[in-house]
């Protein structure tokens, strides 16, 4: 991420409404007590530790930037906090690791998004959520953007596919202002 990107994404105001959209895609998931919960290009940590602390999930996060993780874990300490430096498209977990693995505008941030999508559904167990939500442009812009490859913008046309194929049902969708957001069941 450039430090014009970075400028913007560490914005207390813009990492409010991250935190926000977070905890409400959570509230929507009937999680229990115990769950280990991954939370993919977390940036500053601002979701995880509001979801550590709010909650009694196992929460880790990771993001690529070294020093995104840094200022993660400049924060207070908690034991059912973990933060580690880590690429969406290799994740380092074993298949079927986390039971919510979540990933809120950072998509976006990566050219190869398929693979770090089909990386997310790896580490969810079976009867896991994948909680997904990012900014969402129209097809032609996308399609330009991605000639770059410096970025990376799905569609829901795609999203959708890859879930079906990876055995994912959605329980919920919404898109709103140029955002869109899932949760989908990891069925098999």
């Amino acid at each position: 991420m450039t430090a014009f990107e970075k400028y913007f994404v560490n914005n207390p105001a813009h990492t409010r409404a991250v935190v926000a959209r977070a905890q409400q895609l959570l509230g929507r998931v009937n999680h229990q007590a115990g769950w280990r919960y991954l939370d993919v290009g977390c940036g500053v940590g601002a979701a995880a530790r509001e979801i550590a602390g709010a909650s009694n999930l196992d929460v880790t996060g990771v993001d690529l930037d070294p020093k995104q993780i840094e200022a993660a874990n400049a924060g207070p300490a908690r034991p059912n906090l973990h933060f580690r430096v880590m690429d969406a498209t290799r994740l380092d977990f074993l298949d079927g690791q986390f039971d919510i693995v979540a990933t809120s505008m950072a998509t976006h941030h990566i050219p190869d998004w398929e693979r770090a999508l089909a990386e997310m559904v790896r580490v969810l167990r079976t009867g896991g959520y994948l909680i997904y939500s990012d900014h969402l442009f129209s097809p032609w812009v996308a399609r330009i953007i991605r000639l770059f490859r410096v970025m990376g913008f799905p569609s829901v046309a795609a999203l959708e596919s890859i879930a079906a194929k990876a055995g994912l049902v959605k329980v919920h969708y919404s898109d709103r202002s140029g955002r869109v957001d899932f949760i989908w069941l990891k069925n098999g």
